[in-house]
């Protein structure tokens, strides 16, 4: 018995990833390169990463109800929660954090110039990262320029 409780106790010592916390399913097309970047990124940051090259990844978006004008070019699925387009990792970790239950996920619309695997020397740009709620809203969660949030919304605290 004490071995016993020795090894269920010995369980939390083991790293996370070992029972899926931060493992992200990536489903992109083989030939996005700035996909790859914010695969990159993401692994730089302690997740890992497993992708699914697809030929239609319009499919994967309307599998997980993510309306076109919250659209990028790849999509992550953490923890049952999607990850659209060049998310800044402090946000998924926002999200991971506060597992609101009645959100799909989170979206960089587009591909906004110096967000995560869009980076061009010095050149960025001021872009939202938007939370996907489940009966269709969205709302912004904050502003960010580059990796950097700038511009928090107080109302997308859960």
């Amino acid at each position: 018995m004490k071995n016993k409780i020795i090894k269920i106790l010995g369980l939390g010592l083991l790293p996370l990833s070992l029972f899926g916390a931060n493992n992200i399913e990536l489903y992109n097309t083989p030939f996005c390169g700035c996909c790859k970047a914010w695969e990159e990124y993401m692994e730089k940051k302690g997740y890992q990463i497993h992708s699914t090259y697809v030929e239609n990844i319009g499919e994967i978006k309307q599998k997980y109800q993510i309306q076109p004008k919250l659209q990028s070019c790849h999509t992550g699925i953490i923890e049952g929660y999607v990850i659209e387009g060049h998310v800044p990792e402090d946000a998924v970790r926002w999200l991971l954090e506060n597992k609101p239950k009645d959100v799909i996920g989170i979206s960089v619309p587009g591909m906004p110039i110096g967000s995560p695997g869009m980076e061009m020397g010095d050149m960025v740009e001021d872009y939202p990262v938007i939370v996907i709620y489940k009966n269709g809203d969205f709302k912004i969660y904050g502003i960010y320029r580059g990796h950097n949030l700038i511009q928090k919304n107080p109302k997308t605290l859960f």
